[in-house]
């Protein structure tokens, strides 16, 4: 019995270890993976980090967000994780320049709602 215990909570430390995501540290990851990811040359190469930045997309879908712009900010990264999907598909089937296209968008998808992420100076002082 206190093995169940002692297992159960373990399984509520790592739940809420992993609910707890450092969105900047995660983001800045996936910006080198990223980068890396549109400099690969081979499918082989590339593979591996499509499933990189996968991953850190659905980390960073975990974390906690403003309320007001959650819902927001959850939608962009649901549509990289689409386009990131798509680029993987594209390298499984050997098409370099279609997964980067994917990347490409993923990019634009970058800086759109890094735009939305900024606060207005008049918002810091009036809030």
């Amino acid at each position: 019995m206190r093995v169940f215990y002692f297992s159960l909570c373990c399984l509520l430390y790592s739940v809420s270890v992993t609910a707890s995501v450092d969105l900047e540290k995660t983001m800045k990851n996936m910006a080198f993976q990223y980068k890396q990811a549109y400099d690969a040359q081979s499918a082989g190469q590339l593979l591996p980090l499509l499933d990189e930045l996968i991953s850190l997309t659905q980390q960073s879908a975990r974390a906690d967000f403003e309320p007001e712009k959650a819902e927001q900010f959850k939608h962009g990264l649901q549509l990289v994780l689409t386009e990131l999907q798509l680029a993987r598909q594209a390298a499984t089937e050997d098409d370099i320049s279609q997964a980067k296209l994917h990347l490409q968008k993923v990019d634009a998808l970058r800086k759109e709602y890094h735009q939305q992420r900024k606060v207005s100076i008049w918002r810091l002082l009036f809030g």
